[in-house]
């Protein structure tokens, strides 16, 4: 796999900021053709190095909320379970860390059926179990996180992609609902499907998977995403970081975190250790240096766990195989 070039890492941004720009407007901002944006972004979606997914917003499925899990296994035991962990439809950001011993990954939990919560800590490899309800995701302020510095939009190129595109309101009264199933489904797929493939995927009309998407995108009841691979955009060293802050502190500590562009996500959870993250930084000496000067400055932290992780068996839906995103 060949490494992403300046060109490559700009319209991986731009997607970023805006997973379902138009090639014409990303080719516009860093001024090549459109034709060579669209060349090159199906190149990196062949080469395994990006996907653009969509995903529904669990605070608006009524009976689902997600939770963070950390799984201590016996010796020998994480790869075997984290591969079957991740071919699960409820599981997402599926990792294996501290030397090998502990996995964590995401889980969408129904209240109204048994699932993960109650099968993990019952299987033979699991030594330790611990589940952390997701409280409130932290988002920066209008800034999304950027993978790899040093080809990153500037100001301008970044004003010129959003331009137009309009704010994210948080209306609770928008939900998912039944009927939007095939239209998440092809959207999980493929974030990026033509109207014309989706409204063939729902039986509406170009127009209707139009105007549905937006309504429900401008709500926040579902977000777009991207799973990249990491290494071929030169991070190196992942770490999720356990933080404990004082309560009064949370959401100061929460909104100052989501500004780092070291953090890929940051979220309140219940447990001991309150507010979690996760560190993507290009190595290990990038990591101290985020922890010893940007999380150090921040009042209200009491403490911070640093768990590196060894590999990521799965991303927000795809899988990860020979550092390359994959299908399932």
């Amino acid at each position: 796999m060949v490494a992403p070039d300046r060109i490559d890492q700009q319209i991986l941004h731009a997607l970023q900021l805006f997973p379902r720009a138009p090639f014409a407007r990303v080719a516009a901002v860093i001024g090549v053709s459109e034709q060579t944006v669209a060349r090159r972004y199906q190149r990196l979606r062949s080469a395994g190095v990006v996907r653009v997914l969509a995903r529904a917003n669990p605070t608006r499925q009524p009976g689902k909320s997600y939770w963070t899990l950390r799984i201590g296994c016996r010796p020998g035991t994480a790869q075997a379970l984290a591969d079957a962990l991740a071919r699960r439809d409820d599981t997402s950001w599926v990792s294996i860390g501290a030397g090998g011993a502990e996995i964590t990954c995401q889980a969408l939990v129904d209240d109204q059926r048994a699932g993960l919560l109650h099968q993990l800590p019952r299987a033979s490899s699991v030594l330790t179990f611990s589940a952390h309800q997701l409280l409130h995701r932290f988002v920066g302020r209008g800034e999304s996180d950027w993978l790899a510095p040093g080809h990153e939009l500037d100001a301008g190129q970044r004003t010129a992609l959003l331009e137009g595109v309009p704010e994210i309101h948080h209306d609770q009264s928008v939900r998912v609902e039944e009927a939007d199933t095939p239209l998440l489904e092809a959207l999980v797929r493929d974030g990026r499907a033509s109207w014309a493939s989706l409204a063939a995927a729902t039986g509406w009309t170009q127009r209707q998977v139009a105007q549905r998407v937006a309504t429900l995108t401008t709500a926040g009841a579902v977000y777009f995403d991207l799973d990249v691979a990491n290494t071929a955009v030169g991070i190196h060293t992942v770490a999720t970081l356990w933080f404990t802050v004082a309560p009064a502190h949370l959401a100061d500590v929460g909104a100052q975190l989501a500004d780092h562009t070291e953090l890929a996500y940051a979220a309140a959870v219940t447990g001991k250790t309150n507010l979690m993250a996760s560190a993507m930084c290009r190595d290990a000496a990038a990591l101290y240096h985020y922890l010893t000067t940007k999380v150090a400055a921040i009042p209200g932290v009491q403490s911070v766990e640093t768990v590196p992780l060894l590999a990521r068996v799965k991303q927000a839906h795809f899988l990860i195989r020979d550092g390359r995103v994959r299908e399932h």
